[in-house]
């Protein structure tokens, strides 16, 4: 399983994919969309993927997901 942890950072938000991480993003909820539509591309290509968000219990609807494709 993949997993992209959205964290918080000392200049914004960031998401990582084990100790990779992509650009800063200043909104945590840009750095979820991001993270989402990584998860998502990965799942096309037939992989289990999560998005786990740093304080996830207050996270949008959807963004925590894992899947088979």
């Amino acid at each position: 399983m993949i997993i992209f942890d959205v964290v918080k950072e000392e200049h914004g938000w960031a998401v990582k994919m084990g100790q990779r991480m992509t650009t800063p993003f200043w909104s945590r909820t840009v750095a979820i969309t991001e993270a989402n539509r990584l998860a998502a591309a990965i799942r096309r290509h037939g992989a289990l993927t999560e998005v786990v968000i740093e304080g996830g219990s207050t996270s949008p609807a959807g963004t925590r997901s894992a899947t088979h494709a």
